[in-house]
């Protein structure tokens, strides 16, 4: 694993994330949300106890750098294998992205996010369910993001703006809301000397801690240990209504299999398990 020394440390911002809002840089704010009772309570049991049986499809390996491929399990049955040792490498799954308070609104209670968002912004919560070692490979999103991890530890390795296009290292493979980089952060911090330059960063995200990631910064994210983070993903009305038509009209193309077909994050790669054009996971 990539090791947090060889990136410049972020530290740790002082006041809330919504006084930090409008910066265009990164911040994170220790224990802000540690008094959430979600950090608390939602351990991998209580969660699995809510629907055992539920049927959620996980991710195997880093789709966003290598072939997509997803597998099927029970969401008791998941949750419980995260109490155990982690499997190594491509064993790695990971329930990327679930609409856990969709699932189970009486959560939302447990949750203090409303005072973290600008007043009339538009919001998308999801969760990052995984084990130790489960990563998401080098992305930015189109939205800015507040990510709170509730359980476990996770690192978060950052890059500046413009870093991988300079780098000529943007990927084809298509994603509805993010770009991604055909390149790790370690091979992409390689070719710049030195890595600890102010364009990488490095943070460690512990419970009750609030990390602000802005639109457009590139990062890769590795568990420490076995977790759960919750994303939360805004914008203005105008902005996200304004993006949500480009993304809508990227999106038909794609399923039409004119815009990257067979190179997504959203359906089995060609190559490993069949092709499947239902619907995003």
């Amino acid at each position: 694993m990539t090791e947090a020394s060889d990136f410049r440390p972020l530290p740790a911002a002082t006041g809330t994330p919504m006084a930090h809002l409008r910066s265009e840089t990164p911040a994170v704010f220790r224990r802000t949300a540690s008094d959430w009772p979600a950090v608390s309570t939602w351990t991998f049991r209580h969660i699995a106890s809510l629907a055992p049986s539920l049927r959620v499809q996980l991710v195997k390996g880093n789709r966003e750098k290598d072939h997509t491929a997803f597998t099927e399990s029970t969401l008791g049955e998941y949750l419980d294998s995260l109490t155990g040792e982690s499997p190594d490498g491509d064993d790695l799954t990971y329930l990327k992205e679930f609409d856990l308070l969709k699932r189970f609104p009486g959560l939302r209670g447990d949750l203090r996010h409303e005072q973290m968002f600008p007043r009339g912004s538009v919001t998308s919560c999801s969760t990052w369910i995984g084990p130790a070692l489960a990563r998401t490979g080098l992305h930015h999103d189109l939205l800015d993001n507040l990510a709170v991890q509730i359980t476990g530890r996770k690192r978060f390795y950052l890059a500046r703006p413009g870093t991988v296009e300079r780098a000529g290292a943007l990927s084809a493979k298509y994603d509805a809301w993010a770009r991604l980089s055909r390149v790790g952060i370690a091979e992409l911090a390689a070719a710049h000397a030195p890595a600890t330059s102010d364009a990488f960063f490095a943070v460690d995200l512990e419970p009750g801690d609030v990390l602000y990631v802005p639109a457009r910064w590139w990062h890769e994210v590795v568990n420490l240990s076995a977790g759960i983070l919750l994303s939360g993903f805004f914008g203005s009305t105008m902005r996200v209504t304004s993006l949500w038509a480009r993304v809508r009209l990227r999106d038909t193309l794609h399923r039409a299999g004119l815009l990257s077909p067979g190179n997504c994050t959203c359906h089995a790669d060609r190559r490993g398990a069949q092709h499947r054009w239902g619907g995003t996971p």
